[in-house]
């Protein structure tokens, strides 16, 4: 049964979910402003340990993922209130744990290691793979709050009126990642990079108190049965298979390209045999289940299949434009790497700002016109904004860029309030967790498996052309010349292939219905 509260009470618990919302997407990007302050406090050999380091970053996004596959189930079988206040716990202790890695948790481990083992491990190592760890528990609990926080949208607010609350939270959770960089870096400048980890401990404390206080007697729904834990360790795992096999790392966190990633990881393909096969088993287990983690009849649901796919393409897309301004700006236009950061992160957000921005105006429009208009319009914008970048050269000006991708970023942002709105709607009340979850982990995937695959393609394109095209006895002014042109072109191609699958987005939108009628989503 939906749940009504007072309209005002509603925009107020709104705000309140959204706050630890912004909190955890800011912190999927801020220790990329933070990692070499991290490395030089831990005392971390930058040329021996950068792979260690870097899944101070790839933890977190695994963890991000794989929690929103049973945290959004959980909190339809034992309430939204009890699973996003465990889920805001979660993160805080995480975040203390993070800012403490280094002290009382280093010397425990090396008391344990000490009792049970022989030698003398690294102390720094140690300190590492402590703040790692409290990583990926931090975004256990962050990766829960979107799904349940989206969830709970659904339970407050009537199928009319969600989506401009949902596309509130997806501003909210777009913002976050956007400036996290920017967070960082003051933060560092000014204080330890650990007081970042400090501060969301009080604003958590808050937020848990208000967030508990106004949620009492609040009617949620709660489905019935049990929790389905194979099911949920056969997706987590297909779901870390993939992520690990297409080699996401740094890009993800917002580094500024792909000057540290040669290529798929070596064991890129039985990584993703494993994820397949785990992925064929999950859906056996569903079928068989009694209470199903992920019940497949959900995508039978009017809107709820055409959004998902629509969502991956959007992913897949929108993470090519991420991925491609800083590689631009760093290999042909900026003299040095501080520039080519500094103008990388001003650029990126002439995209994700405007994204940002329109997200609520987006959600606004879907009440008005529906879900499919909105969408449709914003993604042939994509289509016009890459169909204009794919005329960049190392002579186009910052002027010209920023245009292009303010469009881009309207465009992206008016498809997020339908299409979540488009599955929130169509998923029952018992199964809106798990439909909310799965809203952003399509996304999730179709953005791995975009700046995964370009990254792929554009290494191997690179290097093909370059054979072609350079002479066997090239000088260096030609050797020059030939990889700024090598490099354009391959760049261009790039944006071609985001805008075929912004296209391609576009057909699964033109089978959402404008309107599902009563009783068809189970409401």
């Amino acid at each position: 049964m939906q749940a009504r509260t007072p309209s005002s009470r509603a925009i107020i618990i709104l705000i309140l979910i959204s706050i630890p919302i912004f909190i955890g997407a800011l912190d999927l990007t801020v220790v990329s402003a933070v990692l070499p302050h991290v490395l030089v406090d831990f005392e971390i050999p930058l040329q021996t340990s950068l792979d260690d380091a870097a899944w101070i970053v790839t933890g977190y996004l695994l963890a991000y993922t794989v929690s929103m596959t049973f945290m959004g189930r959980l909190s339809d079988l034992y309430g939204r209130q009890k699973v996003f206040l465990a889920a805001l716990g979660i993160f805080a202790l995480g975040s203390y744990l993070v800012a403490v890695a280094d002290t009382w948790p280093t010397r425990m481990v090396l008391r344990t290691y000490y009792m049970l083992a022989s030698g003398r491990p690294d102390p720094s190592l140690i300190s590492l793979w402590n703040l790692i760890a409290a990583r990926v528990i931090q975004a256990i609990g962050a990766g829960a709050m979107v799904p349940v926080g989206m969830a709970l949208v659904g339970d407050l607010y009537p199928p009319g009126r969600r989506a401009r609350a949902l596309g509130f939270i997806a501003a909210v959770d777009t913002a976050g990642w956007v400036v996290g960089h920017l967070y960082g870096g003051i933060v560092a400048r000014f204080w330890d990079w650990r007081m970042i980890f400090w501060f969301n401990l009080p604003v958590c404390l808050l937020a848990f108190l208000l967030i508990w206080f106004l949620l009492r007697g609040v009617g949620q729904p709660r489905g019935e049965g049990r929790m389905d834990w194979l099911g949920a360790l056969l997706i987590t795992t297909s779901l870390s298979a993939l992520i690990l096999g297409l080699g996401t790392g740094a890009e993800l966190s917002g580094s500024t390209g792909f000057e540290d990633q040669t290529a798929l990881p070596p064991y890129a393909f039985p990584a993703m045999i494993v994820a397949i096969l785990l992925l064929g088993l999950f859906i056996w287990r569903q079928l068989s289940a009694k209470h199903p983690l992920i019940p497949l009849t959900l995508f039978r649901t009017p809107n709820f299949s055409p959004a998902s796919l629509a969502n991956f393409f959007v992913g897949f897309s929108l993470f090519i434009a991420i991925a491609n301004v800083p590689l631009f700006i760093n290999l042909l236009i900026a003299d040095t790497i501080e520039q080519g950061a500094w103008d990388s992160g001003w650029m990126l957000s002439a995209l994700t700002v405007p994204m940002a921005l329109i997200a609520v105006p987006g959600g606004w429009l879907t009440e008005k016109i529906g879900y499919r208009w909105p969408s449709a319009i914003g993604l042939l914008a994509a289509i016009v904004a890459f169909s204009l970048m794919m005329g960049w050269k190392s002579t186009t000006l910052y002027g010209t860029m920023i245009p292009q991708l303010v469009l881009a970023g309207l465009g992206f942002g008016l498809t997020l309030a339908p299409i979540a709105s488009a599955v929130v709607d169509a998923s029952p009340s018992e199964h809106r967790g798990t439909g909310s979850a799965l809203v952003i982990i399509f996304r999730l995937i179709g953005m791995t498996a975009g700046v995964s695959s370009i990254t792929t393609y554009a290494l191997q394109r690179a290097d093909k052309l370059s054979n072609q095209m350079l002479s066997s006895s090239a000088d260096l002014s030609e050797t020059i010349r030939v990889g700024v042109q090598v490099l354009e072109k391959v760049i261009s191609e790039t944006f071609l292939v985001a805008a075929v699958a912004s296209a391609l987005a576009v057909i699964p939108i033109l089978f959402i219905r404008t309107k599902i009628k009563q009783g068809e989503n189970n409401e």
